[in-house]
């Protein structure tokens, strides 16, 4: 069962409770570090020598800050911050950003949408597994103990996100289906609120959410992508951007992926920068950073095929009508130098 969404996205919140989840929701909006960023400029082409790269706050440019990554730059870097990975990839589409971050999940949603887009850098956890820090999670008091137990339940997450991909494998993997529960589309900082006020029963997200979940709202992972295979993280650029500034984003990648290599052995120092730059608490820093070390990886057919099976998971819950042909979604020609 899909709940209706209203004009912010979400379930429909009984007036009662709105002033707590206005409340609630402050407390997420700070991690997801700023807002619309492109709804507020003029969506104007930038100048050749400018690359406006989309980021989270927090994100890759406090890893590239921290490991001196951003050092020496021959060219201005303009930084777009957004909520989430949907924004982004609509910002994207629309040419207001020139590349950014993504999830596999939020890009094979985008893709089948037909967002004009392609992926230029790939990685993946150095182990191959996904992340403590990508889980469903609970209150702490919740009767909710297995996945099994969400079964009719209301599981908030953003709809096509990594939360919802990374809830339908731990359903299918459970044995229930997309069916099974009850969705209620939010964003982080309303599932954070609805979860807290009792109008979620579970919540499926990652990062510095699940972090501070855990850590400073004393909630519980019901379950989490640690048994699951890793996915990869994607930078994605517009089709537009990659034939206009084609040195200026091989130049950026290779920095990015020089920034992984780094934050391998130098975990507290870059968890440090992290809590400087977002506000977080130092443990849900270190949390987050955790066991989320990346390494650079081809960009080629296997991440194709991994996205396929993303999009049949989607189709097969309905979030999706069919599966789209990918050719054309992936550009290996920003080859990473080791």
């Amino acid at each position: 069962m899909t709940h209706d969404t209203t004009a912010t996205g979400g379930a429909p919140v009984p007036p009662r409770r709105l002033g707590k989840l206005v409340a609630l929701g402050a407390a997420a909006l700070a991690l997801a570090g700023g807002g619309w960023w492109w709804s507020q400029r003029a969506i104007a082409p930038a100048s050749d020598d400018v690359l406006i790269v989309g980021d989270q706050r927090g994100g890759v440019q406090a890893l590239l800050k921290a490991s001196g990554q951003l050092d020496h730059v021959p060219y201005k870097i303009e930084w777009a911050l957004f909520p989430a990975a949907a924004p982004l990839l609509e910002a994207l589409n629309s040419g207001a950003v020139d590349l950014g971050g993504i999830g596999g999940q939020p890009f094979a949603y985008a893709y089948a949408g037909g967002a004009k887009i392609r992926v230029v850098y790939a990685s993946r956890s150095v182990n191959g597994l996904g992340s403590k820090a990508s889980a469903i999670v609970v209150p702490g008091a919740s009767p909710l103990h297995r996945v099994e137990d969400l079964k009719g339940k209301r599981l908030a997450t953003i709809r096509g996100s990594a939360g919802q991909d990374l809830a339908l494998q731990l359903l299918e993997k459970h044995g229930l289906t997309a069916k099974d529960v009850q969705w209620v589309y939010l964003n982080n900082a309303e599932a954070k609120a609805a979860l807290a006020s009792g109008s979620a029963d579970a919540w499926s997200t990652w990062g510095a959410y699940v972090g501070y979940a855990l850590i400073q709202d004393h909630q519980r992972a019901l379950a989490d992508a640690t048994d699951l295979p890793g996915g990869a993280g994607f930078y994605a650029a517009s089709t537009k951007s990659i034939d206009r500034k084609r040195a200026l984003i091989a130049d950026f990648v290779q920095r990015l992926s020089r920034a992984r290599v780094w934050v391998s052995t130098h975990k507290d120092d870059y968890a440090a920068v992290l809590a400087k730059e977002t506000g977080l608490p130092l443990e849900v820093a270190r949390f987050t950073v955790g066991d989320s070390i990346t390494k650079a990886v081809p960009v080629d057919d296997r991440l194709k095929a991994d996205e396929l099976a993303i999009l049949e998971r989607y189709k097969r819950a309905g979030i999706i009508d069919k599966v789209p042909n990918l050719d054309g979604a992936f550009d290996g020609s920003f080859s990473i130098k080791p």
